[in-house]
Order: C-alpha cells, then sequence, then structure tokens
C-alpha cells in the first residue's frame, strides 16, 4: 500500500482508507496470489491502529531514509514488531522529480548541498576509496534497512551495486550521523492532497 489514504474517481478528497485495503490484500495473502504484504508512508499513529485492526502485520514498511532523514527511532520501532524496512530515496535529494533540491538549514537559512555533495560524504568516499553514492548506501545497509536507490544508467548500478564492498569506520558512521540532526524530508505531499501525513515522525 503506497500511501494511507486514497481517493476514487467519483471522491473530490483524498480520505484515510487504510484500514479496508489492508484487509482486501490480506484476503490476497490467504489465497496465495501474493507471498509478503507491505506499506508505505504511514505514520506511528496509522501502524499502531493497523496492527491493531488486523491478524497479519506489514512484513516491510518502504519509506523515506537518507542521512539528511535518518529516523532512527522509528527504525527501531519497525525491529520491535519484527517489520522489516526499505529505504526509498536513499540518496537524498538527488531525485529531480522534488524541484528545488537544495535543503534550506532551519538554524542558518543557508541551503545544504545535494547529499552526494555534502562535504561530510565527499570526504569519506576519498577516504575509503568508494563514492559518494557507495558511502550514503553502505550507511543505508549498515541500519539493517534495504535500501532501492533508483537509476536507469548501466554504470550508476553497477556503482550502487558495489556499495556492499565499501567498508566504514565508526567515525564515518558518526560523521554521516551529523547530517541528520536537523531533519529534512523531501517527498511529502500532505498540502497538495490536504491531508496530514507523516505526524509524530521527523519533519513531517
Amino acid at each position: 500500500m503506497h500511501w494511507p489514504v486514497g481517493k476514487s474517481p467519483h471522491d473530490k478528497k483524498y480520505h484515510y482508507d487504510y484500514i479496508d485495503t489492508w484487509h482486501a490484500m490480506h484476503k490476497l495473502l490467504i489465497t496465495g496470489r501474493v507471498r509478503n504484504i507491505g506499506i508505505s508512508n504511514f505514520s506511528p499513529a496509522q501502524l499502531k491502529s493497523l496492527i491493531r485492526n488486523s491478524d497479519v502485520k506489514p512484513a516491510v514498511h518502504q519509506m523515506e531514509l537518507h542521512p539528511y532523514l535518518p529516523q532512527t527511532q522509528w527504525i527501531r520501532a519497525h525491529q520491535a514488531h519484527g517489520i522489516k524496512i526499505t529505504a526509498y530515496s536513499p540518496l537524498g535529494n538527488m531525485n529531480p522529480t522534488y524541484g528545488d533540491r537544495s535543503r534550506r538549514s532551519v538554524t542558518t537559512q543557508s541551503k545544504a548541498p545535494l547529499l552526494l555533495e555534502n562535504e561530510v560524504i565527499r570526504n569519506i568516499a576519498e577516504k575509503r576509496d568508494c563514492t559518494p553514492a557507495q558511502v550514503v548506501l553502505a550507511w543505508g545497509m549498515s541500519r539493517g534497512v534495504s535500501v532501492i536507490p533508483k537509476s536507469k544508467h548501466e554504470g550508476y548500478i553497477k556503482e550502487n551495486l558495489a556499495a556492499t564492498t565499501c567498508v566504514l569506520a565508526d567515525d564515518d558512521f558518526a560523521r554521516t550521523e551529523t547530517l541528520g540532526e536537523e531533519p529534512t524530508r523531501f517527498n511529502n505531499p500532505s498540502k497538495g492532497w490536504g491531508v496530514h501525513l507523516f505526524e509524530g515522525l521527523d519533519d513531517a
């Protein structure tokens, strides 16, 4: 389930209908037509409601995760429930879909660079003989998260796959963690849809 809200062609507004949708998906699971079912972009309250009103928990929760939006406590909450996590946009604000991809600091009002151009990431990459993308993906995988970077270029795909050979040290992780001290979310259609998404999460 890509979002906890939806609408039919006859609806004028988006509405929260994820419980009924989840029950319909559960029926597919029972028939054996699918092996697992999961969710994406749920808030803590929505996940709690889903678990409370269903006989089956999501196998996986897909969400925006990267060094600018680490969501560490949210990851731990899923691990406690035995729910796997998949990180979309694991390379941060590299996706041109986000329009103005610069990241504005709340405290300084200065714009931070694209994640792969961040000085911290580039410095670690040079020190570990990896590319910036490999550093960011290695950081993501080290947290027990599946990362799904998007690319249609053969060279980038090979580069991303080689992230498994990028070995980071403890100080690399510590430096990368500092990038999320002012969490920034790049994918949030709340205003356009007229609903509240990501309530209770960083940079909602």
